[in-house]
């Protein structure tokens, strides 16, 4: 790995004494947003909003005065800093009954903190998606993926409300949805989701300490026009599918699998795969990070981060071009079609630890983020963890900032002007990123 070099952070301030599962953060970075939360208990979970100088703007309680579970999974700011949601989970699933876990959703107006949707689901959310004005939400939790749009409503002669009203439902029989975005302009859902064959939850560990992918995926797409969401297609895996990303015009989206693959979808073909991208590592494990852009310039990245096995470097980072496959005189272009595109690794990086979901890049791709770090066994112990910063042209590693705990989330601003980062020792960093 390159050698770090030094940068301190504009800004830090340590938070709460709780883990920070997710972070974003608006486009030119004035505005980010953290929710805490507990992984193995209960506590008092707030969403938090702050300006980009470290200044508290306001924090909402899931529940006042209440101890609740696990707390708050993901949180989105809208491009525009004008929107804010927050979703996550209340209560432990009842071992007794294994009624599905409570999850909540929350969002609010950032400038004033009116809350514009309070409500408790079936099951933990496990994202939520703002588009850039903040008009359409994006929400999964179980096997559910649901739209909302932001309506103004009559309450009482001559007194209107804002709030967020729920426009699209699909629940799937056969997948675990895990991972949903909006696209920037609005108009694109797209949705992951994962089923295991053995019915279990897990994949099953061969005896050479790599993983046997025993799951399946599905990658969803929809259309949202004036309001109303469409089916656009389905893709089913021979893997799972762990996370989604969608460029800002919603024409092209990438998923990152169980196998620690990454493929590209398009909004011409939805049903099949442009590309699908496998690195040669042969202890490669799940992807769980995954990015795409496409840059003024219409170059199109996709960063994917995964996990190895076995002894050494616990994970992968690597970046992803997709090109036009080209041909010479001597391999006929007959029967393929004239912008058929392949994903050529531009370079790639071994971490310290398993990669997690905060790989990000910003709009024109100057930038990728990455976290890493893992639990200890099956204990509420972990390793520690690190913040990266590399240079998206160079693969140079600008800085890296370590941490006694795992670190799960981190975000680029769309500008490349500011990235924030949380982590499960409860400390928020909000840094500037170097100019060129």
């Amino acid at each position: 790995m390159n050698q770090m070099k030094t940068n301190s952070p504009t800004a830090k301030w340590s938070a709460v004494p709780h883990q920070i599962n997710s972070v974003s953060i608006n486009d030119d970075g004035s505005r980010c947003v953290y929710g805490s939360s507990y992984e193995r208990g209960s506590g008092y979970f707030y969403t938090y909003l702050y300006d980009g100088d470290g200044n508290l703007l306001w924090r909402k309680p899931i529940v006042c005065n209440e101890q609740i579970y696990q707390g708050v999974f993901w949180v989105a700011i809208s491009g525009d800093g004008q929107y804010v949601a927050s979703g996550g989970e209340t209560a432990d699933t009842d071992p007794q009954t294994e009624i599905s876990t409570p999850g909540f959703l929350q969002a609010f107006h950032a400038g004033t903190g009116e809350q514009l949707i309070n409500i408790t689901l079936s099951d933990r959310i496990n994202q939520v998606s703002l588009s850039q004005n903040g008009q359409y939400l994006a929400v999964c939790y179980g096997k559910n993926i649901e739209v909302y749009q932001l309506k103004e409503s009559l309450v009482n002669p001559g007194e209107f409300i804002n709030s967020y009203e729920s426009i699209y439902k699909y629940t799937s029989s056969n997948y675990s949805i895990n991972s949903c975005v909006i696209s920037y302009d609005g108009s694109t859902v797209i949705a992951s989701g994962i089923a295991y064959s053995d019915e279990s939850g897990k994949s099953t560990n061969t005896t050479n300490d790599q993983t046997e992918d025993t799951t399946s995926g599905v990658v969803l797409s929809y259309t949202v026009n004036n309001g109303v969401v469409s089916s656009l297609g389905a893709h089913e895996l021979n893997t799972g599918s762990m996370r989604v990303a969608v460029t800002e015009d919603g024409k092209l989206w990438a998923a990152s699998l169980h196998d620690g693959s990454c493929a590209l979808f398009s909004f011409d073909s939805p049903d099949d795969k442009t590309w699908q991208c496998t690195p040669p590592q042969t202890n490669l494990m799940l992807a769980y990070a995954l990015d795409i852009t496409q840059t003024d310039q219409g170059d199109v990245y996709v960063a994917c981060g995964a996990n190895l096995s076995g002894v050494g470097p616990g994970g992968f980072l690597y970046l992803v071009k997709s090109a036009p496959i080209e041909f010479d005189d001597n391999h006929c272009q007959d029967g393929y079609p004239s912008n058929q595109k392949q994903g050529i690794i531009q370079w790639s990086k071994e971490l310290q630890f398993g990669v997690n979901p905060g790989v990000t890049m910003d709009k024109n791709a100057t930038f990728v983020t990455a976290t890493d770090g893992k639990p200890v066994g099956q204990t509420i112990e972990e390793s520690a963890g690190n913040f990266y910063l590399f240079n998206a042209t160079t693969s140079d590693l600008i800085w890296q900032q370590k941490t006694t705990m795992m670190n799960w989330p981190m975000m680029l601003s769309r500008d490349g002007s500011s990235v924030v980062g949380g982590s499960d020792d409860g400390s928020f960093f909000y840094w500037k990123t170097p100019q060129t």
